[in-house]
């Protein structure tokens, strides 16, 4: 079975975030199973650059896996080259799955696939949250009238938690939803160097500090829409009762950095909360590992890899109800509260208090749900269903 997989971005621009590597490993793991063949459409749009791939022809980055690059006309904007390309790409297929939902390829990607009666699958990867909505482009509710509402009826539409197919289901009521999560290599994050508070403050901000209480970290793209400047003062009550911890914040700048760097200024943490940029691999695990929490109190998230990324590597989460992570609290290893100062303040000393190393065995326990290969075949049994 051949799988057209359609999506703006695709790795290596993992400046991108979350999507670009849950996209890429679904790939990867489905395109390992029987009678699967991924052919990913995209665009080499790397945020203001373009990445240095070549475009234009099928590129084999595994055995049954093939990514065909075309080149933005208007970076982050529109690919012409992507837009009369994807017909042909769809043309070859046995089924559609697009990925996205405010892209000029989706509308275009959906007719052709309903032209050539070919099976879709649509993920609109957390654009359908309320904060995104209301925190975007005002043309975004006509776009879904007129471009994505006369497709509903054909299409299968794909999301990764309870939340986000009741946020499809608000716009589209009848809409067809399936739940597929994203997963993780939970192995990969067993694989961790056990380090002392001292010597994690010295590896990470290159400091010497003796008196540590709590070191708590979180992840992210630096945006608004991550909640940072929550974590930030809920981080400052924590220090009345724990005055020696630290909050260490990784992620790329979007825009908020300067924000957050006033705010953390104004309440007098430039010694307790730093902003360390990007992180991966190794360093990453390690990172997430080590810490006693990690905390990310987003506004909105239709999965969150990196909850699970935290999880997987032995710690505990205090997440938002805006995510979909309630399961932390029936597995003993985190807090699903409301954003709010209060609510996230108190969830963060409630969890502290608590036995890390029961709380780092069931936390792993809890991401050993979600590993790759089981997400894969999740996907592979829900083709061959649309195929039939």
């Amino acid at each position: 079975m051949k799988i057209s997989l359609i999506v703006p971005s695709f790795y290596p621009a993992i400046i991108y975030g979350g999507p670009i590597f849950s996209t890429l490993n679904t790939s990867k793991e489905l395109a390992r199973l029987s009678d699967i063949e991924v052919y990913v459409s995209t665009t080499n749009a790397n945020m203001t650059s373009k990445l240095d791939v070549v475009t234009g022809k099928y590129i084999k980055l595994e055995k049954k896996l093939n990514v065909k690059y075309y080149d933005e006309t208007v970076i982050n904007k529109i690919s012409l080259s992507f837009i009369f390309g994807i017909i042909k790409d769809i043309q070859s297929s046995d089924v559609v799955h697009i990925q996205s939902i405010f892209s000029i390829s989706t509308p275009i990607s959906l007719y052709f696939a309903k032209k050539y009666k070919k099976p879709i699958l649509l993920s609109p990867r957390g654009q359908f949250g309320e904060w995104c909505l209301d925190n975007g482009s005002s043309i975004k509710g006509k776009w879904l009238k007129y471009f994505i509402k006369p497709f509903n009826d054909i299409v299968i539409w794909h999301a990764t938690a309870q939340q986000e197919k009741d946020e499809i289901l608000s716009i589209f009521s009848t809409a067809k939803v399936e739940i597929i999560p994203n997963g993780i290599y939970v192995d990969e994050f067993k694989k961790y160097n056990i380090i002392d508070k001292k010597k994690y403050l010295k590896k990470y901000l290159r400091i010497n500090i003796k008196n540590i209480d709590k070191i708590i970290v979180s992840m992210g793209r630096l945006q608004k829409k991550k909640g940072f400047d929550i974590l930030i003062d809920s981080f400052f009550e924590l220090l009345k009762e724990y005055p020696n911890s630290y909050l260490l914040i990784a992620g790329p700048d979007e825009g908020e950095k300067v924000n957050l760097i006033k705010q953390i200024e104004k309440l007098g943490l430039n010694e307790k909360v730093y902003l360390i940029g990007n992180i991966k691999d190794q360093n990453k695990i390690d990172f997430l590992s080590n810490a006693d929490l990690f905390v990310l109190p987003s506004h909105n998230e239709n999965f969150g890899n990196v909850y699970l990324e935290s999880l997987a590597a032995g710690t505990p989460i205090v997440a938002s109800t805006n995510t979909p992570w309630s399961e932390v609290e029936e597995f003993n290893c985190g807090k699903w509260v409301s954003n709010s100062v209060y609510e996230t303040s108190r969830a963060l000393i409630d969890i502290i208090k608590r036995d890390r190393k029961e709380m780092r065995k069931n936390s792993i326990r809890l991401a050993s749900k979600y590993d790759w290969s089981d997400i894969a075949s999740q996907f592979k049994i829900l083709y061959e269903r649309m195929y039939k």
